[in-house]
């Protein structure tokens, strides 16, 4: 009769060590993978960044905080505001859960100067006005100039202007890297050997602005490079997943 009433209490021990020890599994899990509101989600970016901590402020130059909820994750930018230029700088991030985030790269867009900056793009979605436009109708700030050979307005970077000897000159000088290059030179031919982002460098558009031969911002460029930045850092250390995050931009 004892040994049953032994082995009766021994069973019971175990149920309840694994009963708890289930709880609070369960509970770790749900705090790694919780869904977080937009405070929470502002809050584990100041706490990852202590210079995010100064944002917002009216002091100058504003410093502001824009938010975009995508399912259950939030696309955060905290921005540093000018005059003259609308951005000086952004900082972007995707925060999936209250232990995962992604940081998106801004790129200035040097012919955009008005706009609604967009958390998730982490660049200022263009806004054409007609409150620039020259004596032919073409909207600067939008990157249009007037072509005398087409007899129309349009941008260099997406379709030349005959006659525009620099227009054709200007071009993507670099075969790999999202770092890119504008010259005189472009290469003829490119090694067979392909690197993660080569992939991007097909939107790449290279002209001309006040003269000189730089790159050309684009959003097509622009969001498969962020796209790219962001699959190497969430995967190091495994390039199998890499290559198949890769896949999908662009």
């Amino acid at each position: 009769m004892k040994n049953k009433l032994l082995i009766i209490l021994l069973i019971s021990i175990i149920l309840l060590y694994v009963s708890i020890s289930y709880r609070y599994l369960n509970k770790d899990t749900a705090i790694s993978s919780g869904v977080v509101s937009e405070s929470e989600a502002i809050e584990i970016i100041k706490n990852q960044f202590p210079k995010m901590k100064e944002y917002p402020s009216d002091g100058l130059a504003p410093k502001s905080i824009k938010t975009e909820k995508v399912g259950d994750s939030w696309y955060l930018a905290f921005i540093q505001e000018g005059s003259g230029v609308p951005i000086i700088d952004a900082k972007c991030f995707l925060v999936v859960n209250n232990i995962n985030f992604v940081q998106f790269k801004y790129v200035p867009q040097d012919n955009i100067i008005s706009g609604e900056f967009s958390a998730k793009k982490c660049r200022v979605i263009e806004s054409i006005v007609g409150g620039d436009k020259d004596e032919h109708g073409c909207i600067g700030s939008a990157g249009y100039s007037w072509c005398e050979e087409k007899q129309k307005c349009l941008r260099v970077w997406e379709e030349s202007c005959e006659g525009n000897s620099e227009s054709q000159s200007c071009a993507v000088e670099n075969c790999h890297e999202l770092d890119i290059r504008c010259g005189f030179n472009p290469v003829e031919a490119c090694t067979a050997i392909y690197m993660i982002g080569d992939k991007c460098l097909k939107y790449a558009k290279c002209g001309f602005q006040n003269g000189i031969c730089k790159q050309i911002q684009n959003s097509q460029f622009t969001e498969c490079k962020s796209c790219v930045q962001a699959c190497i850092e969430v995967n190091k250390t495994d390039n199998i997943k890499l290559f198949e995050c890769e896949s999908k931009c662009g």
